[in-house]
């Protein structure tokens, strides 16, 4: 016998599963990013002046 009873249910474990792994990884810091961060936002800053 099967543990789910069916497809739909297979589904939202599924489903259920990815958002937790979603909102644990929503909170994780990669190394080196902030300083990295610092040099993207200005990057970014320059290019959207420029196209504004």
């Amino acid at each position: 016998m099967n543990s789910l009873s069916s497809l739909e249910a297979a589904e939202k474990v599924v489903y259920l599963t990815i958002l937790d792994f979603n909102e644990k990884w929503a909170e994780r810091k990669l190394r080196g990013f902030a300083e990295a961060q610092e040099v993207l936002q200005r990057m970014f800053n320059v290019t959207i002046n420029h196209i504004l």
